[in-house]
């Protein structure tokens, strides 16, 4: 992974499309969607935040997202339903390692939208970037422990599960452990 494919990605998002998607950056204007999704405990239970509580907070992480993108970092991309508009979800870089060519990926979606198949899409979409774009070596998605869903969902993409540790990350004020699971570029479906 080169630091000019990564300063070209991150400087200017790209829009990527699947059958029912579009990832594209957030806008001012996700505020309400954004929001809705984010206020509901069930969505951040396994995650570092908690819900949000109002539209303040949820305009301070759009705030936080649109700021990532002016500077070039990696970011979030907005999970928008192609049919409606709808914004239900999230997904994006949460850390990239230039020198060892590896990238973490995570999600969060609306649990109205879950079980439909709209994070397999979208995870399709970064893994192509990861691989193809950017030519990182390796994925890895780090879950909490407990979340049986984010597993099957990572198992069932191509991940492996490669280990856990135990009581590694301060999580709402309680230690949890971390499962990690990650996929090599020679085990990326779209290398063979």
């Amino acid at each position: 992974m080169d630091d000019l494919l990564y300063r070209n990605l991150f400087s200017a998002l790209p829009v990527l499309q699947t059958k029912r998607l579009t990832l594209r950056p957030f806008t001012d204007g996700d505020l309400y969607d954004v929001n809705e999704y984010m206020a509901i405990e069930e969505v951040s239970r396994y995650l570092r935040w908690t819900p949000h509580l109002n539209l303040r907070e949820t305009r301070g992480y759009l705030e936080f997202i649109q700021k990532r993108y002016r500077k070039g970092q990696h970011a979030d991309w907005a999970v928008v339903l192609n049919d409606t508009g709808k914004v239900i979800g999230n997904c994006g870089f949460t850390s990239v390692d230039i020198t060892n060519e590896c990238c973490e990926l995570g999600y969060v979606l609306s649990p109205s939208y879950w079980g439909k198949g709209y994070m397999d899409e979208a995870l399709a979409a970064l893994l192509e970037v990861a691989f193809q774009r950017l030519e990182a070596n390796r994925v890895i998605l780090q879950i909490l422990e407990g979340n049986d869903a984010s597993v099957r969902f990572a198992l069932r993409n191509g991940f492996r599960e490669e280990g856990r540790e135990v009581n590694a990350l301060m999580v709402k004020g309680d230690y949890r452990t971390v499962l990690r699971f990650a996929m090599l570029k020679s085990e990326y479906p779209g290398n063979k």
